[in-house]
């Protein structure tokens, strides 16, 4: 979980499945994930709460996702299923 952040899915459509789940804590028991992707608009977004862009030449492992993650997008098999609100996206940021 460095350089991370969950992204807390509880508002959202049981129909979003994240790519990269995190188990919350017993306490909470949110539905949070690191990672997921959907249709928003007439585009497609994939969501991250993994930290893509600080000290990326000392971080290897955060060089290879995001390499790996730009090539899954840049493929045919970047299709989400769900489709998500502009507004649903912009909640996150509150």
């Amino acid at each position: 979980m460095s350089n991370s952040n969950a992204i807390v899915l509880d508002d959202f459509t049981p129909d979003l499945k994240p790519i990269v789940r995190i188990v919350d804590d017993w306490f909470k028991n949110r539905r949070t994930a690191l990672l997921f992707e959907a249709k928003v608009g007439n585009g497609k977004l994939l969501m991250s709460g993994i930290d893509l862009h600080t000290n990326l030449e000392n971080r290897l492992e955060a060089q290879q996702l995001l390499y790996s993650l730009k090539s899954y997008m840049a493929g045919e098999k970047f299709d989400p299923e769900t489709t998500l609100s502009r507004a649903q996206i912009q909640s996150l940021f509150k």
